[in-house]
Formats: structure tokens, sequence, C-alpha cells
């Protein structure tokens, strides 16, 4: 059972682009990734990597049509979904610079009438407006509305009438109403279709001509099939119509293009210098956001980046600005076992010559050494990590995590099989060790747990109260289109994934759900009463937040 991307170790046929013999180098390790990462014979992506607008890497990787055989190719056109964001937001400051608005303007200079009208236009862009995002609406994604054609109009009454979520500018959430706003706020301003705007005033003039707005009514050459991942292997995505995700995810491309586009956006060549500033930089409560773009780190170099998942297809652009370099991972399957996000930041540190602990060959460790590792992590005081060998093999389990294989590559780094997360032992001066630090892909810093047993600690399993257990009991949305329900039954709670059979939950305290075997633990945010508003999905590493979905009426 996995609700969530993970990196599998699979085998792949590449078609990879052959690029000029002035940058042309050793591709292997980049071969490496992307091998581990698709089956020829399923879904797969497109890679494009270039350094300083150089192209060092390009390939397409499995099928873009399972139906009619279809193989990847580099020029196949894929939607973006919110990658769109970034290029809504320099179509904003395009316009700020020209004087046709200003980031203080609110929603009530053109829609005087709107409940949220005092809404900035800076709000919007780093999602700290507070407008209900009609992506979080109950069954929205799921059912029939999400197929309707809608003008600009119609789909902003979906949301104008539901209440705020918070005040503006007192919070961060991500949010898709914000750029349909947006979205209209271009059309507003420049008298033409927002997608129109972007493709004649920014993207033709640098070239890039295989990026636009593509309904399915269009004949589009090389647009390829979507699907999404089941427990019975791929299936065609879900139908939606793509008037909807509008400025917030509309958009498609080939990987070139969008490595095209990154390209010129970071040096200078699409907006100015004090807007290109406001974008890459989180302000106010959204801490590592900015307009359109995350702020991160890779290896402890800034990272900036966007990610989009959207029915059949999930993506990621990432940005390295002291190198230059551009990573696009495009990819014809949502919910696969391989996460472009990890496989972009994988072929980022490869190309910005610090790979990964995972791309170095394992070295050989006697079952003596490995069980020096074994026991019970600590890492604050509510989780723990655990290592035991299974089979001749050091497993690593964080609580609410996956178990993975640990593979030691030397000088006391282990990696995780098919991850880019990898931790070192800490040792005392008699060689014991007393602890790990464990380093995730996006971060700069380690995470220390404290060795506190040399045995594998278990947890302490609790019974919930039917009142208690109907505070969890709900729809929780991970991503658009894709939630998890909690239901009570008589043989006790279970937690379901969209597209994915139900499994059986224990308890942990009376905010706490997890199930060990698939390595799946969802912590509740709790008032003094009523029902949780929000999980936290815990599973292979990751932490992400899923908004409680209000039944209509509450």
């Amino acid at each position: 059972m996995k609700i969530t991307y993970s990196t599998g170790l699979t085998t792949i046929a590449l078609s990879t682009l052959l690029v000029s013999a002035a940058v042309q180098a050793d591709t292997s390790a980049y071969d490496q990734v992307v091998r581990s990462s698709y089956q020829q014979s399923l879904p797969g992506a497109t890679i494009h990597i270039s350094r300083a607008g150089e192209t060092v890497y390009a390939t397409a990787a499995g099928m873009a049509d399972l139906e009619l055989a279809v193989p990847m190719a580099n020029d196949h056109v894929f939607r973006l979904a919110s990658v769109t964001k970034q290029y809504t937001a320099a179509a904003i400051l395009r316009l700020v610079d020209e004087g046709k608005l200003q980031l203080d303007d609110t929603v009530a200079k053109w829609w005087p009438e709107l409940a949220f009208g005092d809404v900035t236009v800076h709000q919007l862009l780093n999602h700290t407006s507070g407008i209900a995002s009609y992506t979080s609406i109950p069954g929205y994604m799921s059912d029939t509305r999400i197929q309707r054609d809608l003008t600009t109009a119609e789909l902003i009454e979906v949301f104008a009438e539901l209440p705020l979520d918070f005040d503006p500018g007192t919070e961060w959430r991500y949010n898709n109403s914000a750029y349909v706003m947006l979205g209209a706020i271009i059309e507003k301003v420049t008298a033409q279709p927002w997608d129109s705007y972007i493709v004649n005033r920014l993207l033709k003039p640098l070239g890039i001509t295989d990026t636009g707005y593509y309904p399915d009514s269009k004949i589009t050459p090389r647009r390829i099939s979507g699907y999404h991942n089941s427990e019975d292997g791929p299936v065609n995505a879900p139908h939606l119509s793509m008037t909807q995700p509008h400025a917030a995810g509309a958009l498609s491309a080939t990987a070139a293009d969008v490595d095209k586009w990154q390209v010129a956006l970071h040096s200078g060549n699409v907006i100015s210098a004090t807007s290109y500033e406001k974008m890459i930089t989180p302000e106010d409560v959204a801490d590592d956001y900015g307009y359109g773009i995350a702020a991160g780190k890779l290896r402890g170099w800034d990272a900036l980046s966007h990610g989009g998942g959207i029915h059949g297809f999930s993506t990621y652009a990432l940005w390295l600005p002291e190198q230059e370099i551009s990573v696009v991972v495009l990819s014809n399957i949502a919910g696969g076992s391989a996460s472009p996000t990890d496989i972009a930041f994988r072929l980022a540190a490869i190309a910005a010559g610090n790979p990964f602990p995972i791309e170095k060959p394992a070295v050989e460790m006697s079952s003596m050494e490995l069980e020096k590792l074994v026991g019970t992590y600590q890492i604050n005081d509510d989780t723990k990590r655990t290592l035991k060998l299974e089979d001749g093999r050091l497993m690593s389990q964080r609580q609410g995590g996956m178990p993975s294989v640990v593979i030691p590559v030397g000088n006391d780094q282990f990696a995780l099989e098919g991850s880019a997360a990898y931790f070192e032992a800490v040792r005392d001066e008699s060689g014991n060790v007393t602890g790990v630090d464990f380093y995730q892909v996006n971060s700069a810093e380690a995470e220390h747990a404290k060795k506190v047993s040399n045995d594998v600690a278990m947890r302490n399993v609790s019974s919930l109260t039917a009142e208690q257990q109907e505070r969890l009991v709900g729809e929780y949305e991970l991503q658009p289109g894709f939630v998890i329900t909690i239901r009570r039954t008589d043989a006790g709670m279970t937690a379901q994934a969209t597209g994915q059979n139900a499994f059986p939950v224990q308890s942990e305290g009376e905010n706490v759900l997890f199930n060990d075997q698939f390595g799946i633990e969802m912590e509740f945010e709790l008032s003094a009463e009523g029902p949780a508003q929000q999980l936290t999905l815990k599973q292979g590493g990751r932490a992400m937040p899923a908004p409680r979905l209000q039944p209509e009426g509450e």
C-alpha cells in the first residue's frame, strides 16, 4: 500500500538525446537514475537538464500511450499542472513592470462585489489570501463538476461565496482559487485570455513555441495520454475540463520548453530584477514560497522549484541559481512509484558535482558490523527511527514511514534504496554507534537521532472511545483529487486513499493513527473540541499536510 510517491527500483530502455560535443559528458550517472525509476513498459517521463543554457542531458523513458504501444519521446507534450503557476506569476509581474497594476492592488479594484475584495495581488501570489480553494470542496475533484467547461466568470462563481479559510495575510495555505483570480486579473488588465497573454508576450519572444493552453477539443501534435496508478497497475486518468485548472495549472509543454523558460526567467529575460527578487523571496508567513516558486535547499545550495500534479500527470521544474542548472522532469502518471521531485533532485546533485550517496557503489559490511547499528533512535519526543536486520539486510524505518533497505556506501554513510535520503552513523571514541544524522533530499541540515536502545522498540497501541474516533472521521485532501478518507467500522478504524483499497489503522494516543505494515502514520490536528481540521501524513520520510474537507452544510 503506497499513498505517496517514492522512487522504486525498476529497469528501462532509454532514448537519450545526443547533445553538442561542447557539452557532451559522461551521462551514465544520469542514465542510472532514470533506469532505476521507470520501466519501459509503463508510463514514464521526459527529462531535460541544462547548465548555463546548454543542454547536458535529455532523455525519454517509458510509454507515452499504453493502448497504442507508443514509446515516450523527448518532444512529447505534457500537462504541466501547477508548474503553470510560475508562468502566471511572471505574467502578473510583467504587468507590474509595465505599470498596469500594483502588488498592493486589491481584488475589489476589478470585482467590488466579491466578499474577499480586500485580498491583495501579493496575497494571491504567495498563497496567503485565505480564499477557499475550489479544489478542496468535498467531492469536487472526483465527480462530474470538474468535467464541466467553465468560463473564467463561472469558475470564480464556484468559490466566490465560500467563507475565507483565514484572515488574509495571517496564514499560508496552498490555493488554486488564488491563481484562478490571478488569471482573471490578467484577462481584465490585458483584455485577452490569460494564456494568450503568456504565450504572446512572454513565450513567443523567447522562441518557446511548444507551450500553451490546449483544451481536449484542440488537435495538439505530440500530446500524450495521462494515467493514474492503481493497485492493479496503470489506468486511464479520469477526465477533467482543462478550463478548470485555469491559470493555476492548465498549461502544457515539452520538457525542452520548460527548460528554455527556466533559463530565460532566471537569467533576467522575462521580468525586471526587482520583480524577480520578489518572485523568489518568501515574505511574511510564506516561509518558503515566493510567487509561483518555492525556495529551498539542495546539498546546501539554494534551489528554486515548483512541482505539479493533475489528472494523469506529475511534474517538477528545478533551478540551481549558483550553478545555473535547470532540471525538468515531466511524467505521464499520477501516483506512480517514481517521484519527479526526488528524480529532479538526484539529477541536479549529479549535474552540480555533488551526488547523493545513493549514487555511490555499495560496499560490503559484515553482519557483525551491521549489528552495531541495530536499535531504536530517538528523533524527538514523539518520533523514533529503528534499524534492524532482516534476512541479512539492514532495514531503516522512521515512525510512520515505510521500511527501507539500507545500502552501505562507505565512510559510515548509508543510503536508502531508491531514494536520495541517507544517514551517517555517529560514533563515540570507542567506535560505538551513539546516533545517526539523517538527511532528507531537500534539507541542508541533518536530523539527529540519538540511539536510546539496542532493541527495536514497538509502538504503544491505545484504544479510542467512540467519541475520540468520531473526531478523526472525515475526508482529508492531500492534493487536488487525492483524498484520504478515515472511517469507523465494526472491525475498527480504517483509512482509504483515492483509487486504493481501505486498510486498517491503529491508534497511538488520541491524535495518531498508523499502519506499520505500510509505513503510514497520520497525525491529526485537534482543538479542544470538534473534529480534526487537518491530518499530516507521514510516509517515506515525508510529512504532508491534508486539510479536512468540510462537508456541505458545515
